[in-house]
């Protein structure tokens, strides 16, 4: 008969060796850890963690709040559109309200969060992970930032902006890519996050010692076509006689093609005129999204019959469509131009 005494130490020897193979099985097969790492714990209390931002970052964040970054997911546009779909905009989340970009790394999709929703495309999104912060440059701020230099890149945005698989209608990527632009070094942050030399930290009921001097940085407001600010002389308009017609080129200055995404048009009106001002007839072009766009490569040059004319009105224009949750069509200038015989 077996004594107590050997009987624990029976029982020790099982428990020590259904550890140890544990352990064995753990080092031998990582895919476990891989895939839950893959798999974060989406952040709890995000809305308020990004409310506190403005405690000291308050010139950044009131450029931030009046975005469609901020807005990208109550904007009324938006949540008009997912309601007609059957998902009601689960498949729009990992850009329109996504986790950490550093999660997934630059240039990948993001995945998206069930949680505060409402507070969109926001600080934490683009400058933490974890709790680490990041940005472009080093900082003591936050008790350290880390620099990463994709932040000075177009990498940044093509997490949402270059995802054709994904989203081909929101795709400035891969036009942007192939586009004179890329090539040339110019990044999305040249045309909608101007350089600007100012204090990062700028509420004055942070304690002096914390303050900043200023430095390099970038501005928030994300200009884009929906605010109209960048529209204005997003291509060259050039046009002469030539004959019996009249020859446009054209060339979009945007780095990618234009328009950039669907439900846009842009729209070239030529009104024909004699030399008393007597209209002797119209052209019209239009160019949408995809492959009927204006290319980011070069010129596009086109001809237009005006045997009769002796001057040439040019409107070159982008129209936003009335759709639910914008009342009015919203039709933006891009150039104008009058020639004459």
């Amino acid at each position: 008969m077996m004594s107590g005494v050997m009987r624990l130490l029976l029982s020790a020897c099982v428990l020590v060796t259904a550890a140890l193979l544990l352990v064995g099985a753990s080092s031998a097969s990582p895919e476990g850890s891989v895939l839950e790492s893959a798999q974060p714990t989406e952040r709890e209390g995000l809305a308020r963690l990004v409310g506190t931002c403005t405690k000291c970052h308050e010139d950044v964040c009131k450029e931030w709040e009046g975005t469609l970054h901020a807005q990208s997911w109550t904007d009324p546009v938006f949540q008009a559109a997912i309601a007609e779909l059957a998902d009601k905009g689960e498949s729009c989340a990992p850009c329109h309200a996504p986790q950490e970009l550093m999660l997934q790394g630059m240039g990948k999709l993001p995945l998206p969060r069930k949680n505060d929703r409402e507070v969109g495309v926001n600080c934490v999104t683009c400058h933490m992970k974890g709790n680490r912060y990041l940005g472009p440059y080093d900082s003591t701020g936050h008790g350290g930032v880390d620099a990463d230099d994709g932040y000075r890149k177009a990498d940044m945005c093509l997490s949402c902006h270059g995802q054709p698989q994904a989203r081909a209608e929101h795709d400035q990527g891969t036009s942007y890519l192939a586009g004179t632009a890329a090539k040339e070094g110019r990044t999305c942050q040249s045309c909608h996050m101007p350089a600007v030399q100012r204090k990062l930290v700028t509420s004055p009921t942070i304690k002096e010692k914390y303050t900043i001097g200023e430095q390099a940085c970038r501005v928030h407001a994300f200009s884009g076509a929906r605010r109209g600010v960048v529209v204005r002389g997003a291509a060259e308009l050039k046009a002469n006689f030539k004959g019996d017609n009249v020859e446009v080129v054209l060339t979009a200055l945007t780095g990618h093609a234009l328009p950039a995404t669907e439900g846009r048009t842009v729209r070239l009106r030529i009104a024909f005129s004699d030399a008393t001002g007597t209209s002797v007839g119209q052209a019209y072009q239009a160019w949408r999204h995809g492959n009927e766009a204006l290319p980011a490569t070069g010129p596009v040059t086109l001809s237009f019959p005006a045997a009769n004319a002796a001057k040439a009105h040019l409107i070159l224009e982008q129209e936003l469509p009335k759709a639910p949750g914008r009342v009015e069509a919203l039709v933006q200038s891009i150039a104008e131009l009058e020639i004459t015989r």
